[in-house]
């Protein structure tokens, strides 16, 4: 292969007596290159051109052969870019001899021009041509670009002249690529857009494997060494192509790929990592920065008839005084209003002013209708035009997933403490009940085994509590019981275990205690309930009462059980002694 740069004002010959006689267009990245076959009287024309190019195509054409020497004319496709020079060269050569050699999807169409030429149908000829001593072959790749598309094959030289399949936007003009990363990066951009799916991809890309290649002479972009097809065809395998489909009213090629990217990477935040919507939302906001200077996003939305708000601010979260009854207010107004996504206005619920685009989403609900409210805020300097909402639209599906997903997880963990909640709770007092008892007890004295720190545990009993009921009735004593559990929470330490034992029997346990400072804290706590007596008492009737404790510290004891019945044995040694006291053991 030649090095660059070449003479693009000449004829260059790629491999013998096979011809680039392209035209450049200055500053365009959309070159169309167009190929000779040299080949006496019945030379061959690949994708002859446009007008815009045929005066220098046909320039350097006749360097290598008379026009009239253009047997066959090649078309992969139908557009103009290949073929309105059609008609300038047969206007100066005429159409006696002449064959238009295409797919008959595209026959079809060329009938329209009435140009006079007989038609060679690629599918009706066994895929193949003889043209003198010279044999081509027809690869169909349909939809690549067009119901009808073809590539023609040369298997004397290996060059697969590809058409649009392989091109690619470039900034510059080479005739030949020489990076093969660069260059597949250059296909992307003209890729994604059109081509409509993988699986349409993958077939082509399977005919074209069939063949020995050493060359792919495309019609756009740059020619493709043999070093570099196995990767580009690899690569373009992989592609996540078909994009004009999610973004309908974009035209910016390069904008809609990168759209596309940061598509894809939301996809993948949304689906595999496990962070915090916090953070989810932070990243989310660096991919779509990419892009459009985005400051902040917020969701709000009804759980369970209750308004939650995720905001992208960790360090400032964002107050909202919505209500459930106004955020479906601002829901119907969004609803009603989806042509004006993009605003310049304060956020509902909030004292942000800001530019902002909207949307609603749906978490979960029996209806299936929008019960949640996003904002994407963006910075003053952002400029939103009509192509960008559109790429800003496409993202409001997957985010809506993302937040589907995160209430879903905020319901499911919501459920979750609120059943175990009922599992190791009391009903009555909301205090440990004997359940969790049986689960943190063994682990505690465990610990305290291992660890070698002391260990206290307290039994408490309300005194004369069936004089209570018996006086005031079951409510009465229910009410001392939730007013007693309510001056136990409110002053033991944090690291202390409070359990309803059973009846007016309670239970503490009391990690890194003395059974001696265990004493002197209960000592302390009748001292305050006794002050705190029925002035300032929840109860009604007012009621005074009192407790006893037993009190014991870990010794040597196997199981929590042993240790918790010899605080038992001790409280009753209290009441036995006169009630409203504590037995250390």
């Amino acid at each position: 292969m030649q090095k660059q740069p070449y003479d693009y004002s000449r004829a260059i010959e790629i491999a013998p007596r096979i011809w680039w006689v392209g035209y450049v267009i200055p500053d365009d990245p959309f070159q169309c290159h167009v190929y000779l076959i040299e080949n006496g009287d019945e030379s061959i024309l690949i994708d002859p051109g446009s007008r815009l190019t045929w005066s220098g195509t046909r320039e350097k054409i006749l360097e290598v052969i008379p026009l009239e020497k253009i047997k066959y004319i090649i078309c992969h496709h139908q557009d103009p870019d290949i073929t309105t020079a059609i008609e300038e060269l047969i206007n100066e050569i005429g159409t006696e001899g002449r064959l238009l050699v295409t797919h008959w999807r595209t026959a079809t169409l060329f009938k329209h021009y009435k140009w006079g030429l007989d038609f060679y149908e690629v599918d009706e000829n066994r895929w193949r041509l003889k043209a003198g001593e010279r044999r081509l072959e027809f690869v169909f790749t349909p939809y690549m670009h067009f119901a009808g598309n073809i590539c023609t094959y040369d298997p004397k030289t290996g060059i697969l002249f590809s058409s649009d399949i392989f091109g690619a936007f470039t900034d510059s003009f080479k005739l030949y690529a020489d990076d093969a990363k660069l260059y597949f990066e250059q296909m992307k951009l003209f890729h994604t857009h059109y081509m409509p799916s993988r699986e349409i991809v993958n077939h082509g890309m399977d005919a074209i494997e069939e063949k020995r290649i050493e060359m792919i002479a495309p019609q756009h972009g740059s020619i493709i060494p043999k070093s570099m097809v196995s990767y580009l065809i690899s690569r373009l395998r992989k592609l996540d192509v078909g994009i004009y489909l999610q973004f309908i009213g974009c035209k910016n090629v390069r904008r809609l790929t990168k759209a596309n990217e940061i598509l894809s990477k939301m996809f993948e935040q949304v689906t595999f990592t496990t962070t915090t919507v916090y953070e989810k939302i932070g990243n989310i906001i660096m991919l779509i920065n990419e892009l459009f200077c985005l400051e902040m996003i917020i969701c709000i939305s009804s759980v369970d008839g209750r308004v939650v708000t995720f905001d992208s601010s960790i360090s400032h979260p964002i107050d909202t005084d919505l209500n459930e009854k106004s955020l479906y207010s601002a829901i119907e107004k969004v609803l009603a209003e989806d042509d004006r996504v993009y605003r310049t206005d304060r956020i509902p619920g909030t004292n942000l002013r800001k530019n902002y685009l909207v949307f609603p989403f749906v978490t979960y609900n029996e209806q299936n209708s929008a019960n949640g409210v996003c904002y994407f805020l963006f910075s003053e300097e952002e400029i939103i035009d009509e192509q960008d909402i559109e790429i800003l639209k496409s993202f409001r599906k997957l985010f809506s997933i993302m937040l589907m997903k995160e209430i879903g997880y905020y319901r499911m963990q919501k459920e979750r403490r609120e059943l175990l909640d009922k599992t190791i709770t009391d009903n009555l007092t909301r205090l440990y009940n004997r359940n969790y008892l049986d689960d943190i007890g063994p682990k505690e004295l465990s610990k305290a085994k291992r660890y070698g720190y002391h260990l206290g545990v307290v039994m408490l009993d309300l005194d004369n509590f069936k004089k209570i009921n018996d006086t005031y009735g079951h409510d009465a004593g229910d009410a001392v019981l939730k007013d007693f559990a309510r001056f136990l929470y409110r002053n033991l330490r944090d690291g202390d275990f409070l359990f309803r034992y059973g009846g007016e029997e309670f239970l503490i346990l009391m990690p890194f205690t003395t059974a001696e400072d265990a004493f002197h804290i209960i000592e302390r706590l009748r001292k305050m309930l006794k002050k705190k007596g029925t002035a300032n008492s929840n109860i009604d009737p007012k009621i005074d009462y009192t407790f006893s404790a037993g009190i014991v510290e870990y010794n040597d004891e196997k199981s929590i059980e042993q240790l918790i019945k010899k605080a038992d044995t001790l409280l009753y040694k209290a009441k036995r002694e006169g009630r409203n006291r504590s037995a250390m053991g």
